[in-house]
């Protein structure tokens, strides 16, 4: 009686160390499997804010230029010009300024890590303000 005791516990001790072997091989995969899904995914994401913070400088430089024509454009115009010409220069100036929102929305969303889609958005409607601002000033140059 007491040998097939020895035996049973040596049976179910010998049980236990494997599972708990199996175990611990188990958990040493899934927090590699963790960790290497988490590098990936990091690497992942730097390569495309990548991707739009060189959008956003291409954007920056092109608001800065037309920026400048803006700025050399009221000096030309003087201080009494048509009031037709004023307001058409106006709503450029308002162009202008609601793309300096949305460049800065932009910059701040891509820090926050916000999704590429929402980022692609808000590049799109950066470039379709910065058409609509230079078709502005285009139309100012062309009536002078």
């Amino acid at each position: 009686m007491k040998r097939s005791r020895l035996k049973l516990f040596k049976t179910t001790s010998l049980t236990i160390s494997l599972i708990g072997i199996i175990l611990i091989l188990l958990t040493l995969f899934v927090m590699g499997y963790v960790f290497v899904s988490g590098v990936t995914n990091s690497v992942s994401t730097t390569v495309n804010s990548g991707a739009s913070y060189d959008d956003l400088n291409q954007l920056k430089a092109e608001y800065n230029n037309l920026s400048q024509k803006y700025t050399s454009l009221n000096q030309q115009l003087g201080t009494t010009p048509d009031a037709n010409t004023k307001t058409t220069f106006n709503n450029g100036k308002i162009k202008l300024s609601e793309l300096n929102q949305t460049l800065t929305e932009l910059e701040s969303d891509i820090d926050k890590g916000t999704s590429d889609q929402a980022i692609n958005n808000k590049i799109s409607q950066a470039k379709e303000e910065l058409k609509e601002a230079e078709g502005i000033y285009n139309n100012i140059t062309a009536s002078k």
